[in-house]
């Protein structure tokens, strides 16, 4: 935005030069003079129209009719600035001195359009424009020809500058975004070129009145010889900004302590035109920043020693941003003491990610990772997450060309500690990664936030490694595959009665009330597309003793899973009933096996009863057909054979049948 400041600059000289020559020249003479003066300086073209008057009274200077300033030629918006009038006026005694002295400049109406193309070029870059002009004179003066430039400001005073009913637009064709300022007022006072400069400025931006007021002590030096003391304050509805410091342009340099207050941000965002984003609660819907900042030539920027207040939760916060590359790079450390973060969850719960009907299809959009690269160290004391209370934590994450890695260092959560790493990639779509290890970890808590399931209260260890590919949480979990263990104390399963259920033969044992209290439970697992298999459980309790296996749908969110208790002496004695778990994990299903049951009271009659029938029937086949069988594995070739033999009359009577 440099140019525009040069434009600023520019039009000030042209002032100056209509301002000194009212007094020598024709006033026609000096609109050309100014007019050529601009083009040469900025490549653009300037038109006043109408008579340019000497004035005399009130005050000795100049007006003009209608200004205009050449678009850029790719534009189709018009003109780049317009203006209603212009009045400049002059100390005379001062002109006779040799001085000049503006004692008054004023603006009517002025119409300023800014704008950037579709391929990044901005209207107010004259650069190219301006070496064109200054080529093309240099060659109609011919080769060393000296060509004349106004392009270095000369000292003046301005006891005051005023800008009325402005108005200016801001359109950038990349994206359509559209932003106009109205009743555009200024006041500008600068009676020492050198001392102090000092700039009201009010607007109105949708329906919001905006207002600035700066001062800059040593204003030549802040335009070309490094930083002098400046103060800045803004506000715009009910936000506030404000700057105490040192500033200055050649070499770009900003130095002081800034504070912003913005009560709502989203008034911020609609009084910039934007839509305003759905920012959770405790994450910055309102904020209020203090600190000190520097920003350098090289187009880096720090803020060291800040309070940052985003709703409920303050904030110690150290920060580097580099805006050069492709994308700008972060570099932050952040300490909190108690972080409120329960609005992550909230929204998460209104919005719905896992339900009786599964898991949401709603497409997750990751594609902020791909505005910055990062690296932010966090520290808290504790983070309420609504669902889940976290205590210390400690994390550095990393996020590079859209990767994000985030390393826990510490983590204190549902009752334990957890330590590993976990991987969000925006890269072709999301894919993400968690290899986590918990100790002492409270599993219902843990299991109804990321399952949906709250019937197994126990504590102990987790170990899981799960990598899963998608664009919406339906697609993660059905493409989810990896590894993992557990291995828990004592606790309980509720919704079930295992003893009650093995004792009684009655699967009614099961829903609210129930319950199984064990002393342990430990098993691994293999995940591959979203289905979670084991085949090694391990469950121990006081009156029973359990092994089982079978799979665990996680994308389906289904079971299919097969238990061995083993009722224990002391309970009843050593009665062993499969259970098999199936259903969904809204509505699980407990059947338990009663053939298997049959099998384990009454095997060895079963045996025997069919041992007897084998005998007799074999007896029966070797008498009718004269063949020699000891079992009745090979009867099916013998009566295929007596089937041809004899056709299908005499095999019905030799099995008892009746003719047609």
């Amino acid at each position: 935005m440099r140019w525009v400041l040069r434009i600023a600059l520019v039009l000030v000289a042209l002032v100056i030069v209509l301002g000194v020559g009212l007094l020598l020249l024709p006033a026609d003479r000096i609109a050309r003079i100014a007019t050529d003066q601009f083009e040469v300086a900025t490549g653009r073209q300037m038109t006043v129209e109408g008579p340019v008057r000497p004035t005399l009274w009130p005050t000795l200077g100049i007006s003009t009719g209608p200004v205009t300033i050449a678009n850029a030629e790719w534009s189709q918006q018009g003109p780049m600035l317009t203006a209603e009038s212009l009045n400049v006026g002059v100390d005379p005694m001062a002109l006779i001195r040799g001085d000049v002295r503006i004692t008054g400049v004023d603006v009517q109406g002025p119409r300023v359009q800014l704008e950037i193309a579709a391929d990044g070029r901005a209207n107010w870059d004259m650069r190219a424009a301006a070496a064109d002009v200054v080529a093309a004179a240099t060659s109609d003066a011919g080769e060393g020809g000296p060509v004349a430039s106004s392009t270095t400001l000369p000292a003046f005073s301005l006891d005051e500058a005023r800008l009325s009913a402005g108005n200016l637009v801001y359109l950038d064709n990349r994206s359509g975004q559209r932003f106009e300022l109205s009743e555009i007022d200024v006041n500008l006072r600068l009676p020492d070129f050198n001392g102090l400069a000092e700039l009201d400025l009010s607007a109105v931006t949708q329906g919001q009145r905006l207002s600035v007021t700066g001062a800059v002590d040593g204003f030549s030096a802040f335009l070309g010889s490094g930083a002098v003391p400046v103060t800045l304050t803004a506000g715009i509805g009910d936000a506030s900004l404000s700057f105490d410091g040192r500033a200055g342009l050649a070499p770009m340099a900003i130095g002081g302590q800034v504070s912003a207050d913005f009560p709502d941000i989203a008034t911020v965002f609609r009084a910039a035109n934007m839509a305003a984003p759905n920012i959770p609660r405790g994450l910055g819907r309102s904020a209020k920043i203090d600190g000190e900042v520097t920003v350098t030539e090289d187009s880096r920027a720090t803020l060291r020693n800040a309070s940052v207040q985003l709703d409920q939760n303050i904030m110690r916060t150290a920060m580097d941003v580099a805006l050069r590359g492709e994308r700008p790079r972060i570099t932050a450390q952040i300490t909190a003491g108690a972080l409120d973060l329960s609005g992550l969850t909230a929204d998460e719960a209104a919005g719905g990610t896992e339900s009786a009907a599964g898991w949401s299809r709603t497409p997750i959009d990751v594609s902020a990772l791909q505005a910055a690269d990062a690296e932010i160290a966090l520290t808290a004391d504790s983070i309420d997450l609504g669902d889940a209370q976290l205590g210390r934590t400690n994390l550095l994450t990393r996020l590079e060309s859209g990767r994000m890695v985030t390393e826990i260092r510490e983590l204190a959560a549902y009752g334990g500690q957890f330590a590993g790493n976990a991987v969000v990639n925006s890269r072709g779509g999301l894919s993400t990664r968690v290899d986590l290890k918990g100790t002492d970890v409270a599993l219902q808590p843990l299991l109804t936030q990321f399952a949906g399931y709250d019937r197994l209260l126990t504590t102990g260890d987790v170990s899981v490694n799960m990598l899963g590919v998608g664009n919406d949480m339906h697609t993660l979990m059905n493409s989810l595959e990896g590894q993992g263990s557990v291995s828990f104390g004592k606790g309980e399963l509720r919704g079930l009665d295992l003893v009650g259920m093995l004792r009684t033969l009655d699967t009614s044992y099961v829903g609210a009330g129930q319950k199984t209290i064990f002393d342990s439970i430990s098993a691994s697992f293999n995940v591959k597309n979203g289905v979670l298999r084991n085949d090694d459980l391990a469950f121990k309790a006081p009156l029973v003793t359990a092994t089982g296996k079978g799979s665990v749908g996680i994308g389906a969110q289904t079971l299919d899973y097969r238990l061995f208790p083993v009722l224990l002496e002391s309970a009843g004695g050593g009665l062993k009933v499969p259970l098999n778990i199936t259903g969904t994990w809204a509505n699980p299903r407990f059947q338990l096996d009663l053939d298997e049951l049959v099998k384990q009271q009454y095997g060895d009659e079963i045996e025997e009863l069919k041992g007897q029938a084998e005998d007799a029937v074999t007896k029966r086949i070797n008498e009718e057909l004269g063949t020699d069988l000891k079992t009745l594995d090979g009867v099916e070739d013998v009566l295929k054979k007596e089937l041809k033999n004899r056709g299908a009359g005499g095999l019905l009577d030799l099995l008892g049948g009746k003719r047609p």
